[in-house]
C-alpha cells in the first residue's frame, strides 16, 4: 500500500524574482526525508535550478490487512 504526497514546487514561474536560496532548497529536502521510513524522495531540475521536489511515501504491514466488506 502507498501513499504517494502532491508534489511541492520551490518556483512559481522560471522569471521568478523570489527564488529561494541554496540553504531553503536544503531545507526543504531535509524536510521531505523526515520521518521517512519507505519511500523516496525525488528532486526535479531544470536549468541547473531545483524546482520540485516529491515525496513518496510507502507503508508496509507485516500481516496483510484485512479489507472489511460493507
Amino acid at each position: 500500500m502507498s501513499a504517494k504526497s502532491s508534489s511541492a514546487s520551490l518556483l512559481t514561474s522560471p522569471e521568478s524574482e523570489n527564488r529561494p536560496d541554496e540553504a531553503e532548497v536544503v531545507r526543504r529536502i531535509l524536510r521531505a526525508l523526515a520521518g521517512l521510513e519507505f519511500g523516496s524522495v525525488e528532486i526535479v531540475v531544470q536549468n541547473s535550478k531545483v524546482v520540485q521536489i516529491e515525496r513518496t511515501q510507502r507503508s508496509r504491514f507485516a500481516q496483510p490487512l484485512e479489507i472489511p466488506r460493507t
